[in-house]
């Protein structure tokens, strides 16, 4: 099934935030008009058991983000894509949906919107070379076999709350490995120009349309990293002239004519197993980049002065929790101890740019 793009409406099971009639005190009401204008969520990646390190490490990423939302709230999770490793599912019916995402994620009771990554599209170490692999996952949407897994196409946009008129933020999940393949997929239904140009014209059409105050977009690859795989257009120090999607080159163009020209808040990345907060650059205008990659086997830094950061940490399993409100948002950065229980290490609030 080659999927491209569709937008989705939310089921009703999932919670909207719907404000809730008004009874009681001013007080309460007042609480409730301020929990309706607001959305929460946490952000994790490539958490989807590399070969040898079991399930201990996701299920406690997992475990640790149901603590924190039970703690600060939340009404939903971003996955950032590399969600089974090391190549992806077989078909709705893998097994590995049990034991890599439906098990992990047992006691985090929240939905999850997913992205594609380079595992997920590849027929051995994350070569990239498979996109028809990656249709699975969208299938899995559509199989009835799971109440946390949202993938209704490879991109889609969806708003929250989800019943509302005016949602507060809109979310664009983006398909970044038909346009940073390390080997390319010899079918030409994911060549990364036509492919690219549809998911671009799509993406700009959909920014143009939308009326939330808040835009977010998240995907695998990253534009601006610090850890092992870098920037796009010099993915793994690679030569920026070369003409390749295994630099990013051709990826960097694409979030610099939408994320960047369209002014997107926020982009959460994966790919870099580590957890990254990087300032806007002036190429960029108001963008902020997070990474959060580190759902289950984190790894050093490659460069971590090569951008410039609000916080960052490495070598950590961890992930990151967020608040929009109308005109501003609350950030913050949790890491995992020995025993897994969540520590805060850096919070900050940004206000809202138009």
């Amino acid at each position: 099934m080659h999927t491209t793009s569709r937008t989705f409406a939310l089921l009703g099971v999932l919670s909207a935030g719907a404000l809730l009639s008004a009874c009681g005190s001013d007080s309460s009401a007042t609480a409730a008009r301020s929990e309706a204008t607001a959305v929460s969520f946490v952000t994790f990646g490539d958490a989807g058991q590399q070969s040898g390190t079991g399930p201990a490490a996701q299920t406690a990423v997992g475990d640790a983000m149901a603590a924190v939302c039970a703690q600060r709230g939340c009404d939903f999770a971003l996955e950032l894509g590399d969600n089974i490793y090391l190549s992806g599912v077989d078909s709705v019916e893998d097994e590995q949906w049990q034991s890599k995402f439906e098990q992990p994620y047992t006691n985090f009771n929240y939905p999850i919107f997913a992205a594609l990554g380079n595992h997920d599209n590849s027929h051995g170490p994350g070569e990239g070379s498979a996109n028809s692999r990656g249709d699975f996952q969208v299938e899995y949407h559509y199989s009835g076999r799971s109440t946390k897994w949202n993938m209704p196409a490879r991109y889609y946009n969806f708003a929250w709350p989800a019943e509302d008129d005016a949602p507060l933020a809109e979310f664009f999940a983006l398909d970044s490995n038909p346009l940073t393949a390390i080997v390319p997929d010899p079918d030409p239904t994911w060549n990364f120009l036509i492919y690219g140009q549809q998911q671009q014209a799509w993406f700009q059409q959909a920014l143009a349309a939308s009326k939330a105050p808040w835009k977010i977009a998240f995907a695998h690859h990253p534009y601006l990293s610090n850890g092992l795989h870098g920037n796009a257009g010099s993915y793994d120090g690679l030569p920026q002239a070369l003409p390749i999607t295994a630099t990013g080159a051709p990826w960097r163009d694409f979030l610099e004519a939408t994320v960047c020209a369209q002014g997107v808040d926020l982009f959460f990345q994966g790919h870099d197993h580590d957890l990254e907060w990087i300032k806007p650059v002036s190429r960029c205008g108001k963008t902020h980049f997070i990474v959060s990659g580190a759902g289950e086997a984190p790894r050093p830094f490659g460069n971590a002065n090569r951008n410039e950061v609000f916080w960052q940490q490495d070598r950590t399993l961890g992930f990151f929790w967020f608040r929009l409100e109308q005109e501003r948002l609350i950030g913050a950065a949790y890491v995992l101890d020995a025993a897994g229980v969540p520590r805060l290490q850096f919070e900050q609030t940004v206000p809202r740019q138009d």
